[in-house]
């Protein structure tokens, strides 16, 4: 019996990094795993390596384009009618665009960085957080970043981050009476598919960016914030957002 036994848990961009972190631990604890992710080839590979270390656990796999809100709704609904309820949501489908100033950008680019990266997540979030509501109980972790505080040349996906963090703090005190928890998690370097080739690059890629711990991040350790956040050691923690980042942002 894992820490998260029968607890139906939600996690979006599932399919790789730190989504698939993410997914991968909480069905290592026992909970019933629903991921969503726009690659399907990529998520059902995912889902059958889930089942394979986690065998006899419930894990779910549906294709979904979270910044379309019919797919959005679509994915929510075959969840509640399949659990009923959810217990722990995790926003973690994001998208980034190429570095580059806000003029070598068109304005669909930043429109549909924000139809993923923000009302992806607001989609979820109005689709789920009634059934916490009516029951009392939920948590809902937004994955941030570091770049929330902003970026040079990255200002679509840092602005959309910062907003996220705020959405955070703003819907915490929202729904604290409702004990609905709604934490968020900034990562800083991560190696992941979208970031590992750029790692490997590089001679040092901690020494690179600065980090004081002088290594890189890996999914696990996003995946372990996020399920402290969710779990009953983490009952008086809402409106927060926790750095997974090395010390890179207080070493700066």
């Amino acid at each position: 019996m894992g820490e998260f036994s029968n607890r139906v848990v939600v996690v979006t961009g599932g399919a790789s990094g730190i989504g698939k972190g993410v997914a991968e631990a909480f069905a290592l604890e026992g909970a019933k795993v629903f991921f969503a992710d726009v690659n399907e080839d990529l998520g059902l590979k995912t889902y059958y390596n889930i089942m394979m270390a986690c065998p006899g656990e419930e894990v779910v796999f549906k294709k979904a384009d979270l910044s379309k809100s019919e797919e959005a709704m679509s994915f929510i609904n075959h969840i509640l009618d399949a659990a009923g309820y959810v217990d722990i949501l995790v926003n973690n489908a994001g998208v980034n665009l190429k570095a580059g100033s806000i003029l070598e950008h068109e304005i669909e680019d930043f429109k549909n960085t924000y139809n993923l990266n923000v009302y992806g997540y607001i989609y979820c979030i109005k689709g789920f957080l009634p059934s916490m509501i009516e029951r009392k109980k939920g948590v809902i972790i937004n994955i941030s970043s570091t770049m929330a505080s902003g970026a040079k040349n990255y200002s679509a996906y840092a602005s959309s981050k910062g907003c996220i963090e705020v959405l955070t703090k703003s819907l915490a005190l929202d729904h604290a009476c409702d004990n609905v928890r709604i934490n968020a998690v900034a990562p800083g370097i991560i190696d992941t598919p979208a970031t590992h080739d750029w790692i490997l690059e590089q001679e040092d890629a901690a020494a690179v960016k600065g980090v004081p711990m002088g290594k890189v991040g890996l999914a696990k350790d996003v995946a372990n914030a996020v399920l402290f956040l969710s779990s009953d050691r983490a009952s008086y923690i809402t409106g927060h957002t926790l750095v997974v980042d090395g010390g890179l942002t207080i070493g700066e």
